[in-house]
């Protein structure tokens, strides 16, 4: 997920009642909820392919988590020992265990979030680079913003430039979702009028004492997001599981690999994407029959693995970490506006055509052969 999912998520936990557990209990659940982003540092500043190899590689497994959560835990320790601060109440110190549970929570949510969108996790790194997908939500998910950002505007102290901000943040998110044209138009007005519901909510909480039922207010916006997370998982298993019984009337596809992936706002609509040995195939339908678009074929493209540039790229150190990191890939050859050609790979779950995310191409020399610079391997 981005970082305001994962930000509006720490604030919520920590709303929920948590940061009454213990002093830092909050800034550990915010921090932690970001942290295993810390990989950006060193994934982001060279190539495209050193970013497919390690975003998302130790830092988002279980044994890299609990390594963050430890450390995390001391450097608040030691910020609750050493660093001068402004104490309510009696001065009551930061507690060992109820901080650690938190920093363990807050990285935990980091990990569990990205794990149930389409681009994955490789939890059982080092022993294994397995990539794992939920295939529950995409990146960038406007339902999430909506429940997690609602509890925490709600829950947060009052003030005009406090609000004067989270209008302009509201305004923002209202413009990405309602001019995004993938986001289908049912999707977009129930989203508005959610907003607009939550608008209302917050004008009628506003008028209560400050502190009260904010827990309770907290505690509703985490049950509506796992709620959503549950319509996500049943969708998504009707989806898969008709998707599975159409192939099984194709003999021919038998072998391939067949998955549904998420599509922007729409928990009730998949994309779903079957893959052999020669073509991936994708069409939308929906977990219901009746929720299928009226108009819609398979749509397929060769994944042209046979041809011997594409074999070249394939085998050489970019084409490694290509393979290791694209799910659905497929390549193609193509004219370049000065008069070359290159090849191509993208990988189907985000870019099919044109030169969008998950895409990697080398320019070919005369003789037909794939230019890798190896300073861009990782």
């Amino acid at each position: 997920m981005e970082n305001v999912s994962h930000t509006l998520a720490g604030f919520v936990l920590a709303r929920g009642g948590l940061k009454k557990t213990t002093p830092l209990a909050a800034t550990a659940l915010v921090v932690g909820a970001n942290l295993p982003d810390v990989d950006l540092a060193w994934s982001s500043f060279k190539s495209a392919l050193v970013y497919f190899h390690y975003h998302r590689g130790w830092t988002h497994s279980l044994p890299g988590a609990a390594v963050l959560t430890v450390l995390l835990w001391a450097v608040l320790l030691g910020v609750d020992r050493w660093v001068p601060a402004q104490r309510s109440g009696s001065g009551a110190r930061a507690r060992p265990l109820p901080l650690l549970a938190a920093a363990a929570m807050g990285v935990g949510s980091h990990l569990l979030m990205d794990a149930a969108n389409s681009y994955g996790v490789r939890p059982l790194l080092p022993w294994s680079d397995r990539w794992m997908y939920g295939d529950l939500w995409v990146i960038v998910d406007p339902w999430l913003w909506l429940f997690l950002g609602g509890a925490v505007y709600m829950t947060g102290e009052g003030g005009r430039r406090r609000d004067l901000v989270w209008s302009m943040g509201a305004a923002a998110a209202a413009i990405v979702v309602l001019g995004a044209p993938v986001v289908p138009a049912v999707c977009r007005a129930a989203w508005a009028a959610g907003l607009l519901l939550t608008v209302a909510i917050s004008r009628v909480a506003a008028r209560r004492p400050p502190a009260a039922g904010r827990s309770r207010i907290a505690l509703a916006g985490l049950t509506l997001t796992l709620g959503y997370a549950g319509l996500c998982l049943a969708s998504h298993h009707a989806a898969l599981a008709r998707l599975e019984h159409a192939m099984s009337n194709e003999p021919a596809s038998a072998a391939g690999v067949v998955a549904v992936l998420p599509l922007p706002a729409d928990p009730v609509r998949w994309e779903g994407i079957v893959a052999d040995d020669q073509a991936i195939r994708h069409r939308t339908f929906g977990a219901l029959p009746a929720l299928d678009p009226k108009t819609g074929s398979w749509v397929a493209y060769r994944r042209n693995f046979d041809d011997p540039a594409v074999r070249s790229l394939l085998e050489s150190c970019a084409g490694r970490v290509v393979l290791e990191f694209f799910r659905f890939p497929f390549a193609t050859i193509e004219d370049e506006p000065d008069g070359g050609r290159s090849v191509v790979v993208r990988d189907a779950r985000y870019t099919r055509r044109g030169r969008g995310f998950a895409v990697f191409s080398a320019r070919l020399a005369p003789n037909g052969a794939p230019m890798i610079d190896p300073g861009g391997c990782p």
